[in-house]
């Protein structure tokens, strides 16, 4: 089950990483995201939840 898990998350990461102009572009910009991060925070939000996600699934498959 944890490998099911760590082959979600980085898909989920990769499509977040691959695909994260298109989902600025479909959505709103992030006011948090633009006033913490600088200009193009939101772009950079999305880098940072896909190398999260990596991380996540990374975890889930050699400590869950």
């Amino acid at each position: 089950m944890n490998f099911l898990y760590f082959v979600l998350a980085c898909a989920g990461g990769w499509l977040c990483i691959r695909y994260r102009k298109w989902i600025v572009d479909n959505t709103a910009r992030v006011g948090w995201a633009e006033r913490i991060l600088g200009g193009g925070g939101t772009y950079s939000m999305w880098l940072i939840v896909g190398v999260v996600l990596f991380g996540v699934g990374f975890y889930m498959l050699f400590n869950g």
